[in-house]
């Protein structure tokens, strides 16, 4: 399933300029876009939207959330993550 960014902005409750804010600063990774050069989001998008916001809430710097998401990509897992945060 794919979203508008306004749709992913009600999903992840995150604003739509601020995830055009954090495709810029390169903390969300820029989506493709249709044939009509509209973004196109998935279910990933969410989740990782929601991911932010919510490390946001918690205290997280933008650098902080960076990092944990490095790691999580280098195969690191939830846990070792969650470890190394706290």
């Amino acid at each position: 399933m794919s979203f508008t960014i306004g749709h992913l902005a009600e999903r992840s409750g995150v604003k739509i300029e601020t995830i055009r804010y954090y495709e810029r600063i390169d903390l969300i990774p820029p989506p493709p876009r249709s044939a009509g050069g509209r973004r196109v989001y998935g279910e990933d998008d969410i989740k990782r939207l929601r991911f932010v916001r919510r490390s946001r809430e918690l205290g997280f710097s933008l650098d902080d959330i960076r990092t944990m998401f490095q790691l999580a990509d280098r195969g690191h897992s939830c846990g070792e993550v969650r470890t190394l945060t706290l």
